[in-house]
């Protein structure tokens, strides 16, 4: 139960934090040696989901109106909408057409610890090179701009990549405001973590639940997941006010050299 409940505190941390949730399941699974994969997809189906309602219960005051055919006669909301299935595109192009190229690194840990760096460095070089004048907000975005950050997003399906700190800094970069690139990134979340899932649950149904799984404390960890998630949320929000991602560099380039070390010289 306990393994499950870590795993359910990892992914809701990692998952909205810049420091890959995949990148770090990965790790974990790989030294703690949870070689049971029909567990393991039922597992991440179940955090990814946990965390998938952490985001939805964040941004609910923007999502509600949606569901009101009041709320489509708002510009301002039918222009996000917009931006979100514009930059969906790409992401589910990349990701239907390179699945397998990605999955297949899911085993490969030190090719996710060197993702792990490259991470670390695209949140240094945005908070070097990110625009000064970056007032732009979500409804004011060109559509290319959404496009890109969606291109963006598609490319983080790599494990180690982040795929809330890729696509903040690319909104960063691209002189979208603090606030308003979490925004883009985690709206454009829900329809990409949504496909996945539904996806994901697709081959459990073929390969049948496992009986393996403690159902229980799967569901105690989904919770976890939940609620470390929405409390990583607003920790990253006050992060990105405070203009201090490059923590978080400093974070995975200590995680990724620490595992590359264990990887190499421990036997692991």
């Amino acid at each position: 139960m306990l393994t499950l409940i870590a795993q359910g505190f990892v992914q809701g941390i990692t998952e909205f934090l810049p420091v890959s949730s995949s990148g770090h399941l990965t790790l974990m699974q790989h030294f703690f040696n949870f070689d049971d994969p029909d567990a393991n997809l039922l597992t991440t189906v179940a955090l990814h989901f946990g965390t998938l309602l952490a985001v939805i219960y964040y941004f609910r005051a923007d999502l509600l109106p949606y569901l009101t055919p009041s709320g489509w006669r708002d510009a301002a909301r039918r222009k996000i909408a917009t931006l979100v299935v514009i930059g969906s595109i790409p992401t589910a192009i990349i990701g239907l057409t390179f699945k397998k190229q990605f999955e297949a690194m899911f085993g490969n840990p030190t090719a996710v610890c060197i993702a792990l760096f490259v991470t670390g460095i695209l949140l240094l070089t945005c908070e070097k090179l990110k625009k000064s004048d970056n007032q732009q907000s979500i409804e004011s975005a060109p559509l290319w701009k959404a496009l890109t950050v969606g291109f963006v997003q598609g490319l983080a399906i790599t494990p180690g990549i982040s795929r809330s700190g890729s696509t903040i800094a690319a909104s960063l970069l691209l002189g979208i405001k603090g606030e308003d690139a979490a925004k883009l990134s985690f709206l454009l979340m829900i329809p990409a973590v949504s496909g996945a899932t539904l996806l994901e649950v697709k081959k459990l149904a073929e390969a049948g639940l496992p009986a393996s799984i403690n159902y229980g404390a799967l569901a105690a960890g989904t919770l976890v997941a939940t609620a470390t998630g929405f409390l990583a949320l607003n920790l990253l929000v006050y992060m990105i006010k405070k203009q201090k991602l490059s923590y978080f560099a400093y974070y995975l380039f200590t995680v990724s050299v620490i595992s590359l070390v264990l990887i190499q010289f421990a036997g692991k």
